[in-house]
């Protein structure tokens, strides 16, 4: 009975010992979020800037962009915090840390890297779009409508529309 009742305790520790959430739910992408980040009927710019980034940077960001897409969200912010100390005025990288900010619940910090993101994002196109759309959400968030209006202001300014042909 003593042994019985001594593996039955031994048990149920050593499952609180390897469990590596430790009693919180696993992150996963909040779909409200994902759907107001890359809305389906965005608009599209006919004018696309992509900026250049080092061999290192894209190789962490692609890693990164993998790791987000299964929700392993501390591993990719790890990824994408290496990669902006090697760039750090590459605007997808601190897009995407905004982004997993967000998801993660973190508006405050979400809008930080995004307001880093419009400053080193191209002037034109959907990188730019995107980066004002993220700060705009995170202003949301945060309640701060000035900030919200202004980066939703600045976001229809990165989509160039194409000229009426006759």
């Amino acid at each position: 009975m003593r042994y019985s009742l001594f593996l039955l305790i031994l048990l149920l520790s050593s499952c609180q010992i390897f469990s590596g959430r430790k009693g919180q739910p696993a992150q996963v992408k909040d779909s409200s979020v994902d759907q107001r980040i890359n809305p389906p009927n965005q608009e599209k710019s006919v004018i696309e800037t992509v900026p250049l980034m080092n061999d290192a940077v894209k190789s962490l960001f692609a890693l990164a962009q993998q790791n987000f897409e299964q929700n392993h969200f501390q591993k990719a912010l790890s990824q994408l915090q290496r990669a902006y100390r090697i760039q750090p005025n590459a605007p997808e990288v601190t897009q995407l840390m905004a982004e997993i900010n967000l998801h993660q619940g973190d508006a405050q910090h979400a809008y930080y890297w995004a307001a880093i993101s419009t400053q080193n994002s191209p002037a034109k196109g959907k990188i730019c779009e995107k980066s004002w759309r993220i700060l705009a959400l995170a202003a949301d968030i945060l309640s701060d409508e000035a900030s919200q209006a202004m980066a939703l202001e600045n976001k229809e300014r990165c989509v160039v529309k194409a000229p009426n042909r006759f």
